[in-house]
């Protein structure tokens, strides 16, 4: 679970860059920025407003808070104008402006209007640049299938322009971190080892110490911590050389977290702290936010509750400002441990409620849509097929027309062609194998997934009962203490309504039966007099969960689950030497 929370954060936190590789900001930039700001109370019109584009070329995704102050000024002047060009550009930067101080959402439209402008000056580079901005803007909203649709095409219209792979590095690292989404590690390795390759080529020790950098990501997903942070550190002199804050703020916070899960408590506080300063200093309010959560994370395991629960409020706030649902699930879950441990449990209980609703809203979201995006997956390997296929196909048409015209004099036309017509149906039974075998693999896939999806919700279900019953008895043991009965009596029972709501087992029902459709049906046909307890009770073992998970999830005791068992094995008449858990998996 940890270590989810960290590969989150990173996918998260990862930004777009120019689709330049050209991406340092040289003391040369600096001071050529400072020549034209020197020049603009001289300037106006037309004059002005280049110098205005020109200072927001060099200070865009670099410098929020100057960005800002130009494009206001930029936006009003281009008022007097009306150029398609010029509203296209200020359109762009507008929406680059908004995704860098984590407003996602808002950054949509500008990227949709400059797509627009783009269209219409027939200029097909820059349409292919807002697709992939908009990509990022997806991802960053958890679109994953607008991303990578949006990436696609960006992907494709470069390709028909002859682009520079060189100016694909960005592309390619989106792309990379869209598969490390969807857990496909090994593809988003290969976009990430390709950039490296590219980076190595060009001499742009940026962009191969942030592919570096993201493919660590990766590397903690697969719990190689220590080369994970190799990587990370070594990026750090490259950002600092370019004054990149914005990538610093992320690589600090990505390194705290890292040695927050390797327990080295002091190490993660220096790295978040500067995560936090940096952030406070560019505006970007997600990365703040997830910093101050893992900051609190750290003052729990040290057991300084008040100040974890400090940080998770303050979390809390930016998550919910910067609508990232799955920090707000995370803080929820960290408030409501935090309160336990200062023992305020009427707060410990809300939030907990808080924490279990929330959490199956996302769930839920987060599962469509990584049905959705393994769809789109499929789809797209299978147009990738189809254009193998085609491509083959056109080949042995023209060895057909080749072979055609040498055997017409060698054997008359009829071998000779009767050959072709067999090797090119062969051709096509094999094209038909992969098809079917791509069809299959996608099959089995979405099965994979939803098997893991139910185990997910068994144990999430277990966990909540498990804790609600930890609450019950603390309220049950200060119960009895000087004025605390009435409200703690309270506190009790509504725990105990709680733990009976049929909501869960409505949700939990859904998932089993997408899993093991008719598991029910057939249970019941088989055995009439099994009871409606009795059947969870088989779902749970036909799951092959601990007796402990089944009593929690069940709300009984362990001496329960065994009694439960025993009655079941009754009903259905198994003798001593029978397995009730081979009979249950039969079903």
């Amino acid at each position: 679970m940890k270590t989810t929370r960290v590969f989150l954060l990173s996918s998260f936190c990862i930004l777009f860059l120019n689709l330049s590789y050209t991406q340092e900001f040289s003391d040369t930039k600096e001071k050529r920025a400072d020549s034209i700001v020197k020049l603009l109370p001289y300037q106006k019109d037309s004059a002005l407003m280049k110098s205005y584009i020109k200072l927001l070329e060099l200070y865009d995704r670099k410098d929020p808070v100057k960005v800002k102050l130009y494009l206001d000024k930029a936006k009003e002047l281009a008022k007097t104008f009306n150029n398609v060009k010029i509203n296209a550009i200020l359109a762009i930067i507008e929406g680059n402006y908004h995704w860098s101080i984590s407003e996602f959402k808002e950054s949509k439209e500008p990227f949709f209007k400059a797509l627009e402008y783009y269209k219409l000056a027939k200029n097909y580079s820059q349409v292919a640049a807002v697709h992939a901005n908009l990509g990022v803007a997806h991802k960053n909203l958890g679109e994953t299938s607008q991303a990578i649709d949006a990436y696609l095409k960006a992907l494709e219209l470069y390709k028909a322009l002859n682009t520079d792979e060189k100016n694909l590095m960005s592309l390619y690292n989106n792309l990379g971190v869209i598969y490390a989404k969807m857990g496909n590690l090994k593809v988003s390795n290969e976009y990430y080892e390709k950039i490296e390759s590219i980076a190595q080529e060009v001499e742009s020790d940026f962009m191969f110490h942030l592919a570096r950098s993201n493919r660590a990501t990766n590397l903690v997903e697969s719990k190689n911590y220590k080369e994970a942070l190799e990587f990370y550190l070594n990026a750090i002199p490259y950002f600092e050389k370019y004054d990149r804050k914005l990538f610093l703020g992320e690589q600090h916070c990505l390194i705290g977290a890292l040695y927050l899960e390797m327990d080295s408590l002091q190490k993660a506080v220096v790295h978040l702290d500067k995560s936090m300063k940096l952030s406070n200093e560019t505006g970007e309010t997600a990365m703040l936010g997830m910093a101050q959560g893992k900051m609190g994370e750290v003052h729990f395991k040290e057991g300084a509750y008040r100040s974890a629960l400090a940080e998770f409020q303050k979390s809390l706030e930016i998550s919910k400002q910067t609508a990232n649902n799955i920090e707000i699930v995370n803080d929820y879950l960290h408030l409501s441990e935090t309160y336990e441990k200062l023992g305020n449990l009427p707060k410990a209980y809300e939030n907990h409620k808080l924490y279990f609703a929330m959490y199956d809203s996302v769930f839920s979201l987060e599962s469509k849509q990584k049905l959705t995006d393994l769809e789109i997956k499929y789809k797209t390997e299978k147009s990738e097929q189809e254009v193998k296929i085609k491509e083959k196909e056109i080949v042995v048409l023209e060895q057909e027309a080749k072979i055609s015209d040498q055997q017409k004099w060698l054997l008359g036309g009829g071998m000779g062609l009767s050959l072709v017509a067999l090797g090119f149906g062969f051709y096509g039974f094999r094209q038909r194998t992969k098809r079917n075998k791509l069809e299959k693999d996608k099959v089995e896939a979405e099965l994979e997934f939803k098997k893991k999806e139910l185990t997910a919700h068994a144990l999430h279900l277990a966990k909540k009962n498990e804790v609600l019953e930890g609450l019950k008895q603390k309220a049950a043991e200060l119960k009895n203490t000087e004025g605390g009965g009435q409200a703690y009596q309270e506190l009790i029972r509504t725990i105990n309504f709680d733990q009976q709501d049929d909501k869960a087992w409505e949700n939990f029902t859904r998932y089993f039966e997408a899993v093991h459709k008719d598991f029910e049906k057939v249970a019941v046909s088989r055995y009439p007099d099994i009871s409606k307890n009795e059947i969870r009770l088989m779902a749970l073992l036909k799951m092959n969960l601990s007796s402990k998970e089944i009593a929690n999830i069940l709300n009984i005791s362990a001496v329960g689950v065994k009694k439960a068992r025993n009655r079941l094995r009754k009903k259905m008449q198994l003798t001593p030497e029978d397995s009730l858990e081979t009979m249950i998996m039969s079903i």
